[in-house]
């Protein structure tokens, strides 16, 4: 973005460019975008200083689920992506909470990040689905799966690296600036939790965050 800006102000200060309103438009987008960045950024340096604050209190991962998928419905709608959420017991989808002690805004961030990746991911006429269940007496999961381009095997081990993208030009053209799953991760190691990524080239990937029930755990 800074190359962005200094060149687009080089070029009104020397009459390269008018000061049209396009162009004044563009400088605001890239402001923002690294306003974004520098947010991103600082997050990620709490995070790695073991200095991320949690707020924890008993909450239901299918509410704060479906609150994130109802959040992102009209991005799938007008990407063409089927966007569903629901909970699961053994392996069977069934209505009820699913419970555990997590920073509700910490933890809807990152799923929004997860949720968000994947319909960037996702080609029209595809799928998203948000399931969350419990695994065992003292952990919870939240899986994120979509059937989209995935991921190289080769680049699989670096998804959760800072300013990793696949497809890069794509994802900078469509917003992401290569933050967001080194912070998801931040926030879910924060919890005590793991988060892993199992991916196929052309048949889509599936996020998968594990977490503890208790602020012990």
């Amino acid at each position: 973005p800074l190359v962005t800006i200094n060149g687009t102000l080089e070029a009104l200060q020397d009459g390269v460019y008018e000061p049209t309103s396009a162009v004044v438009d563009s400088l605001a987008e890239e402001t923002s975008h690294l306003s974004r960045l520098v947010a991103d950024l600082q997050e990620l340096a709490t995070a790695d200083a073991g200095q991320l604050r949690l707020d924890r209190v008993e909450s239901d991962l299918a509410a704060l689920c479906d609150s994130v998928v109802e959040a992102h419905s009209a991005v799938a709608v007008a990407a063409g992506v089927q966007l569903t959420a629901a909970t699961a017991t053994r392996g069977v989808e069934t209505p009820g909470g699913v419970h555990a002690a997590i920073d509700s805004g910490r933890l809807r961030q990152a799923v929004t990040n997860l949720v968000a990746n994947a319909i960037r991911h996702t080609s029209a006429g595809g799928s998203v689905t948000v399931v969350s269940r419990e695994d065992g007496p003292d952990h919870v999961v939240i899986r994120v799966t979509d059937d989209g381009e995935g991921i190289p095997a080769d680049e699989v081990p670096f998804v959760f690296e800072r300013f990793w993208r696949s497809n890069a030009s794509r994802s900078r053209l469509t917003g992401g600036s290569g933050l967001g799953l080194a912070i998801t991760r931040g926030i879910v190691e924060a919890h005590g939790g793991t988060i892993s990524v199992e991916s196929t080239v052309g048949a889509g990937s599936t996020f998968t965050v594990r977490l503890p029930r208790s602020a012990q755990g």
